[in-house]
Formats: C-alpha cells, structure tokens, sequence
C-alpha cells in the first residue's frame, strides 16, 4: 500500500459511514451495532458522528473544543469490517 488509503469519510444517518478510497472506490461502514461498545460509544452523540474525518490512514471522530479523538478506526480495520477474514 502507497501513500493514505482513505481520501473522504461521510458520516450519514443511521450510523452509516461512507469511506472513500485513493482508488476511486468508496464502501459503506455500519457503524451502529458498534454503538454500544465501550469504544465507539461516544459516536452516539450526532455532533460528535458528524465530527468524523480522516488524515489518510485512519477515520477520527472529535469532541467540540478537543483537539485529540475521542474515537478512531484504522484502515485496516475498515478492511477487515468490509471483506471479512479474506482481507
């Protein structure tokens, strides 16, 4: 893999997040059951899921006033969440 992978996230209703890639591809991500995991939980908040941006090689969602994450999804795992074991 050259260079950032992701190029456009968009978080859309229903916990639904469109990933867009170097390639000109773009995947759908429900992220919803993920909801109530511990780490995603924060994504519940709409102003926090609509917050949601990418430097290339991960997905960040922020905090208003925060400059750190306070959730995040690496490349690799949107893979795996798409394809499965075959990734």
């Amino acid at each position: 893999m050259k260079g950032k992978p992701i190029t456009k996230v968009e978080p859309l209703e229903n916990g639904i997040l469109r990933v867009t890639f170097d390639t000109g591809n773009c995947v759908m991500v429900d992220m919803k059951p993920s909801f109530d995991i511990f780490r995603f939980g924060a994504l519940q908040n709409p102003d926090i899921w609509r917050s949601a941006d990418t430097d290339g090689g991960f997905v960040h969602w922020y905090k208003s006033g925060c400059t750190a994450p306070v959730a995040e999804l690496a490349y690799d795992e949107i893979m795996k969440m798409t394809l499965g074991e075959s990734y």
